[in-house]
């Protein structure tokens, strides 16, 4: 009955359907608020060992999405087991688009550096809008794939997003100061775009998160739009 109710949901947001008393009556009783607005969280991994939570469903064999109003965000992250990814979306009244962001956020996350095993949306909305914007530099996103290995893009990427300083970068990436400032030469040298500066570093970043993005996002995206392709729109209001 709740996945049902939250399939009848999403086909709500998609089609931006106006609901009757009775679906009004059974949110509530699932204790959801339409007034409210809601955060999704897509975590992945070990599903046997995710937590359990009224509102949640699984999107696939390692995926699962998790509904939260304003609170309570927070205080369930720090219940997830370390191994865990997770993407966080921004509170929207529109459940799709909340999961629909969770699942990009999730699409930059990292196993093997704690600061980028969970991605809020917010952190990262600028740049995810010139992406779906559609900007691209085919060029540089191919330098970045065949000349740069992944340990040197995400040391461009929290370079480029984190604002920290070499020291503080070394600290995170746990290697040495002067191997950070190689990675960056590496990046400037195979890319011709030197990302310590800001012009420059721009089309990196956007690059980057294209590589990490352009399959897995689709395909989750695809995946969420199968789990309501039983439902109809009208089934909102006469379940």
């Amino acid at each position: 009955m709740l996945e049902t109710f939250i399939q009848q949901w999403l086909i709500m947001s998609d089609y931006d359907y106006t609901v009757d008393d009775r679906f009004v009556q059974k949110a509530r009783a699932y204790g959801v608020d339409f007034n409210e607005q809601y955060v999704a969280i897509v975590v992945e991994g070990n599903r046997s060992q995710l937590p359990n939570q009224r509102l949640a469903f699984d999107l696939d064999h390692l995926r699962r999405v998790y509904i939260f109003p304003l609170t309570g965000v927070h205080e369930f992250l720090a219940t997830l087991p370390g191994h865990v990814l997770a993407g966080v979306s921004r509170p929207h009244f529109d459940l799709s688009k909340s999961i629909k962001e969770a699942v990009f956020a999730l699409a930059l996350t990292s196993p093997v550096i704690d600061e980028m095993k969970t991605v809020f949306y917010e952190d990262i909305a600028d740049l995810a809008q010139v992406v779906e914007a559609g900007v691209a530099y085919p060029q540089v996103e191919q330098f970045l794939k065949d000349r740069v290995d992944e340990e040197v893009q995400v040391t461009l990427w929290l370079y480029g997003t984190l604002g920290h300083s070499m020291s503080e970068l070394s600290d995170t990436l746990h290697v040495h100061r002067r191997t950070v400032q190689y990675r960056l030469d590496k990046i400037a040298q195979s890319t011709d775009l030197n990302p310590r500066v800001p012009a420059e570093i721009v089309p990196l970043l956007v690059s980057y998160m294209r590589l990490k993005t352009v399959l897995i996002v689709p395909a989750l995206t695809a995946q969420l739009k199968r789990l309501t392709t039983g439902l109809q729109a009208r089934d909102v209001a006469t379940s």
